[in-house]
């Protein structure tokens, strides 16, 4: 009766940690998705935003102007339709790690712009207060806890290869 209990419990850890993994990949697919084709339709915050960052080589601001939407775009995708999952999954974890360190950086030095990351969402709105592109304390917690998100489905696609 207690071994039941006890592969009943872990069953349902792994049915959590499964579902969790499952949410987190859609979130986080969905927001590089939405935020890639805002960016296709008006980079012109982006465009600002890579313009102010004087150590990066005008070629790899190009670079990233041209690209970083539409890496966000097949990135997302893929995470969403499970697709390459060893090559796209840490992409992911990278994109959202390098947005965090982004912000701490934007944060430390004092720079006071917009981003770029949602293009121009009306800040009045739910979705523009929540996924606003302020460089702030509020985008340095959400890009954080999107970093963990990232690093959880990592974890999880690594349990779940090895079993």
């Amino acid at each position: 009766m207690f071994y039941t209990f006890v592969y009943f419990v872990k069953m349902e850890k792994r049915i959590v940690i499964k579902i969790l993994s499952l949410i987190f990949r859609f979130l986080l697919g969905g927001l590089l998705v939405f935020a890639g084709v805002l960016k296709v339709i008006d980079n012109t915050t982006l465009f600002e935003a890579v313009a102010y960052i004087t150590w990066i080589p005008v070629g790899l601001k190009s670079l990233v102007i041209d690209f970083l939407p539409w890496i966000e775009i097949v990135a997302g995708s893929l995470l969403i339709l499970h697709l390459f999952d060893k090559l796209v999954i840490p992409v992911n974890g990278l994109i959202y790690l390098s947005f965090f360190l982004f912000t701490i950086w934007g944060l430390s030095s004092g720079i006071e712009m917009d981003c770029g990351c949602f293009g121009e969402l009306d800040k009045g709105s739910f979705l523009g207060s929540l996924l606003g592109s302020e460089i702030s304390w509020q985008m340095m917690i959400r890009n954080a806890i999107f970093t963990l998100m990232a690093g959880f489905v990592y974890w999880h696609s690594q349990i779940y290869n090895r079993s």
